[in-house]
């Protein structure tokens, strides 16, 4: 003994080193379906209901006139950018998960 203790369990898997991901890395098609699946969980658990929920709400200040409409073309502008914000938080909350 040289005073150190050896924590590591003697089966312990060591973990692989991260790759470097560059410009000419080819994901397997293991990551693929992985990236596939977490887009579209944050598609339809993150960015739907953040984009629904920003218009609606949205949609209720202006009915109420705490948000002014556009003399021309209505509410929808206001409710197309909201939709896009709402959208691109959804998308942006998903991104460490």
């Amino acid at each position: 003994m040289n005073g150190r203790a050896d924590f590591r369990e003697p089966n312990a898997e060591v973990p692989r080193p991260i790759p470097h991901i560059g410009p000419d890395y080819i994901p397997t098609e293991e990551e693929r379906r992985v990236f596939a699946e977490c887009n579209d969980e944050s598609f339809w658990f993150r960015s739907v209901p953040l984009a629904a929920t920003s218009m609606l709400i949205t949609q209720g200040l202006i009915s109420k006139g705490i948000l002014s409409s556009h003399p021309k073309y209505g509410s929808i502008p206001k409710l197309i950018l909201a939709c896009i914000m709402g959208y691109f938080a959804g998308k942006l909350s998903y991104v460490k998960t």
